[in-house]
């Protein structure tokens, strides 16, 4: 049996050519391929999942609301798609999207968001942004009704899905070990259903707005995907401006250079030239580096506004490991008591399920940050030392002049390895090695300048302007 790292995985991939098979003519591993890898390490290696709060019926109204507005009409030059995940403006106190709001406000431009964690953060501040709620509930409702009374179209998508990758789910049991097929089928089967509505709801927006470019914010959310296949329908060039950075691991940004690109962007643009050799995503998908503009806008305000406190440490959290990353937290704050005030930032899909999941947090003395308030910025300019795993906010805190200290836990020696062996960033495994690190001043201060390509929002407006 193998384990199952990336290597292996795409080398799996690559064997059985499986982001060029199509169920109905759609490459549905590509677009289920996050998952199938996740499934195969929960079932093998092991792997922490959060879990998402039900709907509250204010939630479930708010939806309601947004998915019967009209579509919108106006022709735009570029369409920008992104989640509802917003962080508060310290100065104008709106929900911004840190990725795009500034950029689309250079061009005559719309920007269409589907809810993050049911909602979409109000006030937003703009005046070209289209919830696009209706893809939810349209995508919900057949997927649940044709579970419920297994509808013949379901039957259908099943039987389809058997005969294109029957014989690869009993391969992948041979390979890895863990029979995982019922699971793959039915999320094949669901992610079909939710393919072809949001792609013919899509398209009705492109119908309308007919933009010469769509920018995307995670290429491999649902609606993106269908844009981008969209896009190399209709001629319309497509590209993602990534969300964080990528990590050696990280699978949606690892592929085989051969596979097939059709459900992905034309482009793809990062952060930072640390990253050129460690995105991989199929040779027709061009990089480009362009940096991050937010983080120039805001880095120097937050660091006037909050200035740094030697004895504060901020852990960063992340959903997968936070349940180690906050023991460690935890056992910390209970070592040094009142000698250095410890935060510990939350991920925003912790926020629901954290005081369950990490309760040995809760009677410490840590300040829990579980809510968008404050961008993460403020707690990095507060803080002197950075605790984390794999995670973009670490590369964050290294442009605020953090010191960083990396966990030892799951794949971060692997992912983090530019920092760990090219600027020694020490490793450890508990709470006494963080100790001796900060007791003798074995903190290591990396070059907050190395990071980020600069001049980023003439970057991207420069890309932009050149399909425009």
């Amino acid at each position: 049996m193998q384990a199952p790292s990336i290597e292996n995985f795409l080398a799996f991939e690559r064997k059985y050519n499986c982001n060029n098979i199509k169920v109905n003519g759609i490459p549905v591993w590509t677009l289920y391929r996050y998952e199938i890898h996740n499934t195969i390490k929960k079932y093998t290696v092991g792997r922490e999942e959060g879990t998402q709060t039900p709907f509250s019926k204010k939630e479930l109204l708010n939806m309601a609301m947004n998915a019967l507005k009209p579509l919108p009409h106006k022709k735009v030059d570029v369409l920008f798609v992104a989640d509802g995940r917003r962080n508060r403006n310290i100065e104008t106190g709106v929900y911004e999207n840190i990725f795009f709001d500034e950029v689309s406000k250079q061009f005559n431009s719309l920007l269409v968001e589907h809810p993050d964690n049911h909602t979409h953060l109000q006030p937003n501040g703009m005046n070209n942004v289209f919830f696009t709620d209706r893809v939810a509930f349209k995508t919900n409702i057949a997927v649940k009704l044709a579970n419920r009374f297994n509808t013949k179209k379901k039957q259908q998508y099943t039987d389809a899905v058997k005969n294109s990758y029957g014989n690869i789910f009993v391969e992948i049991e041979k390979t890895f070990g863990t029979d995982i097929a019922d699971e793959l089928i039915d999320g094949f089967v669901e992610r079909i259903f939710y393919y072809e509505i949001t792609k013919k709801y899509c398209s009705q927006i492109l119908d309308r707005v007919q933009p010469k470019l769509i920018m995307e914010l995670c290429y491999y959310s649902m609606e993106s995907f269908a844009y981008s296949a969209l896009g190399k329908e209709r001629g319309i060039p497509t590209a993602e401006y990534a969300h964080g950075f990528a990590f050696p691991t990280l699978t949606p940004m690892q592929f085989n250079p051969e596979d097939n690109s059709e459900v992905l962007p034309d482009h793809e643009l990062i952060y930072s030239r640390t990253q050129e050799e460690i995105v991989h995503l199929p040779s027709k998908v061009k990089m480009h580096t362009v940096g991050f503009p937010f983080f120039e806008r805001e880095r120097e305000k937050y660091k006037s506004k909050y200035p740094k406190e030697e004895k504060t440490i901020c852990f960063i959290s992340t959903e997968r490991e936070g349940i180690y990353i906050s023991k460690i937290a935890a056992d910390l704050a209970e070592k040094v008591g009142d000698e250095y005030r410890i935060i510990y930032k939350l991920h925003p899909k912790e926020f629901g399920f954290y005081k369950e999941r990490y309760p040995w947090l809760l009677d410490k003395k840590v300040d829990i940050i579980d809510t968008l308030d404050n961008h993460i910025f403020r707690y990095l300019a507060e803080s002197n030392v950075t605790v984390s795993t794999v995670s973009a906010s670490v590369w964050e805190s290294i442009g605020f002049g953090c010191g960083t200290i990396l966990l030892d836990i799951g794949e971060t020696a692997r992912n983090m390895a530019y920092l760990i062996e090219g600027y020694n960033v020490p490793i450890v495994e508990n709470a006494e090695q963080i100790i001796d690190i900060l007791d003798n001043d074995k903190v290591v201060y990396v070059d907050p300048e190395s990071i980020f390509e600069p001049n980023a929002m003439d970057n991207i407006c420069n890309f932009i302007k050149d399909f425009i």
